[in-house]
């Protein structure tokens, strides 16, 4: 490494550290960047031509560690704390940082490294940022140090700082040794774990063996190195590469990373384990030549009132759970393609069994699913085995599978708890001979309720039926489309709450209830523009309960104006026909609607799912799927290719019903916003994460 280093005092002038180009975009105000590592914490203060650094221990309170760092730079320079005029914070303590008496705002470490790496380097397209806590792939545009894309590792701690502190300790080394150790190495281990954990009982394996310690450490680097080329892969390398964080000064891990790219990593004038700390201070230095007390991207004044909508929703879960609904049966369904035209013509009260079941339902469910099923499946089994109440009130259970997972959770339902009947959705949307064979599931699907509840189904019931739910559905159209005004005037969370009332209300209910909410809309005037990023929710359910990616999103600022999910907008994309002959109107219909992950060919999934993106005006899209999901998880790359060719970014969030993960996809989906250009135009994000960081 040629880094310059050798006479740096934590202080300098700009043009020793950047280039003309990066130094000529500056707008020169006194500033500061903080970035707060899990092992480390560094400072950058920018004040006319000159730049300071400090480089501190974290400690346990994290708004110490930043005046701390404060000071130190104050004292480089100085300057009075009076003379800062913007401070960013960024880093693993962001969240917890807060000045009373400075202008100051919170960025992702995504951009942060990205704009700092732009600023290091000459022609920076790629970023290697490897922390204590996580490792990241970024590619930014070299002109201007954007983030274009990004990649995080998952929860596993293995690729990270933290992984080889442990394995420094199992090899009796410290962590600063174990770099140059590695460069002993003539015949370096194959590690095969990819778990911390398994890697750690692999090299104390290894070490009883008599292996030779500087082996296995170069071991651990290649490994580490290769898990991180993963990530880069998923964003595209090319040169040139800059290496940032609190790992970029292990030699091993550079030389590992050097042998797999096939060519050397770009070198520095200044140590970038700054280089989060710099874009801070350059993110700084924009919003300080910006700063104005007035709020960017106005929101509405108008609150949607939901409470009469939730009541009824509530109400008659209650019916159902007392069987009180004068129905003389009472049955359940998993997917959106069962044809509720036909139980709503039959003497039954039914629901949609959809919720995201809590810890102890999830672990329930996983002692028949085992760990390989989503956990939508185990909350459905789990529900029948801890005795949910409203699932015991049950008689029957139906679904016209989509999903083999679900099929399986209901045959073990049929089998252990209520009886349950599976029929089959056909999958050849393109091959009309599957039409017949539909129209006789669907028809014994009515010879199964009638026999149930020991009455015949007429059909000008099941075509009345047709048409009240076809008015239920363009209500929610109506509604939905709402969210296409300039002015988002209804928040994602709150059309997911009136989505999900369609699979609970009997339909002369649910059809009072959605023309309470649409004369709550049509009285609002317009305003101005509101600039928060918009944004399609696509990919798997989203079940009743499980609002922690909307809340996120919403949190940060950003509007979900279009869901492309089966629980979302995407069921009542069309209406059913009504001719009068309820059988082809309904295989034709429910055929015709816009299409899950299982239907095919694909191509028809993904251009509905890009249809809806032209037609709300997204800006970004996320595509959401529970963790051991195969229908959703297979076709992402083709689906992120389709929305990203009509210039429509996406994040790809795998996730289940645990609060585990909520700290990544906050940081992840941050990113995301910034990248789309949100970040002047989300609600003030460092406030909100403060005030729930002191809730």
């Amino acid at each position: 490494m040629s880094l310059a280093l050798n006479n740096w005092n934590g202080y300098g002038k700009l043009t020793d550290v950047f280039g003309e180009k990066q130094v000529g975009s500056l707008f020169h105000n006194t500033v500061l960047g903080i970035d707060i590592g899990s092992r480390q914490s560094k400072g950058v203060l920018l004040y006319k031509d000159q730049i300071y650094t400090a480089l501190v221990p974290t400690g346990f309170y994290m708004q110490e560690t930043a005046e701390t760092i404060i000071s130190e730079l104050l004292s480089k320079s100085g300057l009075k704390r009076s003379e800062i005029k913007y401070i960013v914070s960024t880093g693993y303590g962001r969240i917890a940082l807060q000045y009373d008496d400075i202008p100051n705002r919170i960025v992702t470490e995504i951009a942060c490294h990205g704009k700092g790496a732009y600023f290091l380097g000459d022609g920076i397209h790629t970023v290697i940022d490897i922390g204590g806590q996580d490792s990241k792939a970024i590619k930014i545009d070299p002109e201007s140090g954007k983030v274009l894309d990004f990649a995080m590792n998952d929860k596993c701690a293995a690729g990270t700082g933290r992984f080889l502190e442990r394995i420094a300790n199992v090899l009796g080394l410290d962590v600063k040794e174990i770099g140059p150790e590695s460069l002993k190495s003539k015949d370096a281990m194959d590690v095969s774990a990819q778990c911390i954990v398994f890697a750690e009982s692999e090299v104390v394996s290894e070490r009883a063996k008599g292996r030779d310690v500087s082996d296995i450490a170069y071991g651990i680097h290649k490994s580490v190195a290769r898990r991180v080329y993963a990530l880069l892969s998923r964003v595209g390398i090319e040169k040139n590469v800059l290496f940032t964080g609190g790992v970029s000064n292990n030699v091993g891990i550079r030389r590992a990373f050097e042998e797999q790219l096939g060519f050397e990593i770009s070198e520095s004038k200044l140590d970038t384990v700054y280089a989060g700390a710099i874009g801070a201070a350059v993110f700084a230095d924009e919003y300080a030549n910006e700063y104005s007390e007035e709020n960017v991207g106005r929101k509405s004044g108008f609150k949607i009132n939901l409470s009469s909508y939730k009541n009824a929703i509530e109400y008659q879960k209650e019916l159902i759970v007392k069987k009180q609904t004068g129905k003389k049966k009472t049955v359940a369904y998993t997917c959106a393609y069962v044809p509720i035209e036909i139980l709503a013509s039959a003497n039954v009260a039914h629901y949609r069994i959809m919720h995201a079941g809590n810890q102890d339902e999830i672990m329930a469910g996983e002692s028949v699913t085992q760990s390989v099923f989503c956990d939508l499946t185990k909350s459905v089994l789990g529900g029948f085995i801890t005795e949910k109440p409203i699932v015991t009130a049950l008689d029957h259970v139906y679904t016209f599978f989509t999903c083999d997972c679900m099929r399986k959770t209901i045959e073990a339902v049929n089998s252990n708890y209520v009886p349950a009947t599976v029929y089959n959705m056909p999958r050849l949307l393109k091959d009309e001979t599957q039409e017949e064979y539909y129209i006789t599931e669907i028809e014994a699907f009515k010879k199964d309720l009638e026999e149930l509840t020991g009455e015949s189904i007429s059909d000008e019931t099941i075509n009345k039926n047709i048409s009240l739910y076809n008015e239920a559905r363009r209500l929610l159209r109506t509604i939905s489309e709402y969210r296409i005004k300039d002015n988002c005037l209804l928040s994602g969370s709150e059309f997911q709450t009136i989505a999900h009332g369609f699979y609970y209300l009997p339909v002369d209910t649910l059809i009072a209830e959605l023309r309470k909410v649409l004369e709550q809309l049509e009285g609002v005037a317009d305003e101005s523009r509101d600039n928060s990023p918009r944004l399609l929710v696509a990919g798997g359910i989203i079940a009743d309960g499980d609002n922690k990616l909307t809340s996120i999103l919403e949190d940060l600022g950003a509007n979900i104006v279009a869901e492309d999910n089966c629980a979302g907008l995407r069921p009542f994309s069309k209406d059913i026909p009504n001719t009068g002959d309820w059988k082809t109107d309904i295989a034709r219909g429910y055929r015709g609607q816009a299409p899950c992950a299982r239907m095919k060919p694909l191509n028809s999934v993904i251009d509905a799912s890009v249809e809806l993106a032209k037609k709300y005006k997204v800006d970004g899209a996320v595509f959401y799927y529970l963790k051991f999901c195969p229908t959703y998880s297979m076709f992402i790359k083709k689906y992120s290719d389709a929305l990203q060719s009509i210039g429509v970014p996406v994040l790809v969030v795998s996730s289940d019903y645990s609060k585990g993960d909520e700290g990544q996809i906050k940081i992840r989906a941050e990113a995301f916003l910034e990248m789309l250009g949100g970040r002047d135009n989300v609600r003030d994000v460092a406030d909100k994460h403060r005030e729930q960081n002191t809730a």
